[in-house]
């Protein structure tokens, strides 16, 4: 009785390390190698292209971390800058009019810059609004009048000054193109900018 007692115990310990590294539980708890390699590739979709694998030199993105980031900042706040002032056009204020066009013909002149750059770089740019920068926005298209005007140049105020922060980072990027971009848009942005805290002044 000792005897198969014994070797039932054994039967059902090798069963249950069979079971362990059977095919439908690795990569869990007992493959760290296929969970740090997920997480790789997955981090990675945000800011490379379809396609593109780590066994692929060739193919990769050819910038770092930081580069991509501004890449997205950029587009994004390019968006918002030609989506914002395609919304001002609303106004009956010359002024915020006027800079309300400039923005959407600048701003769209520098995102399809961005985007020619991000290809070359294989860097997929951010096509949609967060959903609190969408809610902002969707709640700027019922303002009017006065209070549509102070709320839209305020926010070009602040905006452009981080732009403008951002793009003096960028300007000396490791990548060459998106260096020379941040270096061409810096006057355009401080111009703008300027503009706007002109328009601001004259509102209060």
């Amino acid at each position: 009785m000792k005897q198969l007692s014994l070797f039932g115990l054994l039967v059902i310990g090798a069963c249950s390390i069979q079971a362990c590294t059977s095919p439908e539980n690795r990569g869990t708890k007992g493959d760290s190698t296929t969970m740090d390699s997920s997480k790789s590739d997955s981090s990675k979709m945000g800011s490379k292209m379809s396609g593109t694998t780590p066994s692929d030199p060739t193919n990769q993105s050819k910038v770092d971390g930081d580069v991509a980031t501004f890449m997205e900042k950029a587009a994004l706040g390019g968006m918002m800058e030609v989506d914002l002032g395609k919304i001002a056009q609303k106004s009956t204020n010359p002024d915020v009019k006027s800079f309300a066009e400039e923005m959407v013909k600048d701003h769209s002149k520098a995102n399809a810059e961005l985007k020619t750059i991000a290809e070359k770089e294989k860097i997929i740019l951010p096509s949609a609004f967060p959903a609190e920068d969408k809610a902002h926005m969707d709640m700027m298209k019922t303002m009017t009048g006065s209070a549509f005007d102070h709320h839209y140049i305020d926010m070009m105020v602040t905006d452009h000054d981080k732009t403008i922060t951002l793009f003096k980072g960028a300007a000396a990027s490791t990548s060459k193109e998106v260096s020379e971009f941040a270096k061409k848009m810096l006057p355009i942005i401080t111009g703008h900018y300027e503009k706007a805290k002109a328009i601001q002044a004259k509102l209060k």
